[in-house]
């Protein structure tokens, strides 16, 4: 399937004149699974859908894939089937007529470019321009939302098929999507396997971080919107992409707090995060292990990430007294943002690495593995929660 095929098999499925069966269901749950802006009903009521769209800055001859307009949201989407075919500047100037039309409409909601590939791949820095950071091979994911068709598309297409009755006629149409979106992925039945023990694991873990535990250890929920503490690096999403070509980052993120209960906060963008996940190997640029880990980390809202660089973390953590001074000491860029790391280990010592497929099939052969493993790891959280000063 071609990319000009896919995205019009998206509209038809999406557009109200296209399918009146269903297409405004299926743009919420669009909404749900890849826009993720939580809009509200008259948004959705009153949404319209363009193909190939071009404007004053956007000439006929590269159209914006797909644009959907609500009364406060212009929104534009661009498919990919291939990683590194972009134009210059051509996101860049999606995101700028975003802007532009935003501006219009006087909407306070920011801009947003979604950029839909199979891995989840970002933008090449030539076709992003200064959306993108100085010294990291990544966009900002407050100006593109990468999209992957392994997880947010995938998932969006089984909740349309999950809602859809047999008779209808975009059933077809789902179905049509579906098999070509796991054709490309084209997962081995270990990795799936591998993926179904995350997905236990993350949940089983996450579930231990309740209003109790928070509580006693300074830590809270953060938002769940778009590229927020909760969303920024959830694991139901970044399980999916894991065994990709992409790099993934399947996290749980908390805000720490002091002992009255604020979050810490650095200054009116940047607050203390504690955070429990794993990578995957896909970043050339970062010589990391794909250990199982926790950490702290600092996330400014402005760009929706967490720092990196040691130049931009140490100064708001060195002498104040919030984190142990040789966390702060021993940070090195290659930690990926976590202060403090820690590997963390199942219920026999040993290190987790879920990367390696044929180690977690082994380790991890039955749900009991999976519990004593959460057990141990609470413990070792625990230890390394007590180090937080603030705390």
């Amino acid at each position: 399937m071609h990319e000009t095929e896919l995205r019009n098999l998206i509209y038809e499925l999406l557009s109200p004149e296209k399918n009146p069966e269903r297409g405004r269901l299926y743009l919420e749950l669009f909404d749900k699974h890849i826009l993720r802006l939580e809009m509200t009903a008259d948004e959705l009521n009153g949404a319209k859908f363009y193909k190939e769209r071009h404007t004053k800055l956007i000439p006929s001859s590269r159209p914006m894939d797909l644009v959907i307009t609500t009364s406060k949201r212009f929104i534009p989407l661009e498919f990919k089937m291939e990683n590194g075919s972009d134009r210059d500047g051509q996101c860049y100037d999606y995101w700028q007529e975003a802007k532009s039309q935003m501006s219009i409409q006087r909407s306070a909601e920011p801009p947003v470019l979604y950029y839909l590939s199979p891995q989840g791949y970002f933008p090449e820095i030539n076709s992003a321009k200064n959306l993108g950071y100085d010294e990291y091979p990544f966009i900002r994911s407050d100006k593109i939302d990468d999209v992957s068709f392994r997880s947010e598309l995938l998932h969006w297409v089984e909740d349309c098929l999950a809602q859809t009755p047999e008779n209808f006629s975009c059933k077809q149409k789902l179905e049509r999507l579906r098999a070509e979106i796991v054709s490309i992925i084209g997962k081995t039945d270990s990795q799936r396997q591998a993926e179904n023990i995350m997905r236990k694991f993350f949940t089983s873990l996450d579930e231990r971080f309740d209003k109790k535990f928070c509580r006693e250890h300074h830590l809270k929920r953060g938002s769940n919107r778009r590229a927020e503490v909760g969303d920024a690096y959830d694991y139901k999403r970044f399980i999916d992409r894991f065994f990709g070509k992409a790099f993934s980052w399947p996290s749980i993120c908390l805000q720490c707090t002091d002992a009255t209960g604020n979050v810490v906060k650095f200054d009116d963008d940047k607050e203390l995060l504690f955070r429990v996940g794993c990578y995957n190997d896909r970043c050339s640029y970062l010589d990391e292990s794909t250990a199982f880990c926790a950490g702290f980390m600092i996330f400014s809202h402005k760009v929706k990430q967490g720092l990196y660089k040691e130049t931009d973390i140490k100064p708001f953590l060195d002498g104040k007294n919030i984190l142990p001074q040789e966390f702060v000491d021993k940070y090195d860029k290659k930690f990926n943002g976590l202060v403090g790391r820690k590997n963390l280990h199942d219920a026999h010592g040993n290190i987790i690495d879920f990367y390696d497929v044929g180690a977690t099939l082994t380790q991890f052969g039955t749900q009991e593995d999976i519990a004593s493993a959460v057990e141990h790891i609470m413990t070792e959280i625990e230890t390394l929660l007590g180090r937080f000063v603030y705390g």
